[in-house]
């Protein structure tokens, strides 16, 4: 779905690693602190639960197993 082009102009297929690599590297030199892929698990299921998405499509949008996710929402 996500790609992008590496220094030999070829296609890569954008991973988490490469992702979070990249927007650590950006926010470390802005002085800002540095975040895992969960920061973004929990923002999106804050997201989804305040547009008032019912729990059960969040649960299995995040692929979720229990209803421990409900303990994230901020």
């Amino acid at each position: 779905l996500f790609a992008y082009r590496d220094d030999g102009d070829a296609l890569v297929p954008l991973t988490k690693r490469a992702f979070l690599s990249r927007l650590n590297e950006i926010w470390k030199a802005a002085g800002m602190e540095t975040v895992s892929g969960h920061c973004f698990r929990i923002g999106g299921t804050t997201a989804l639960l305040r547009l008032g998405v019912d729990t059960d499509i969040v649960k299995v949008s995040g692929r979720w197993k229990s209803d421990s996710f409900l303990r994230y929402w901020r």
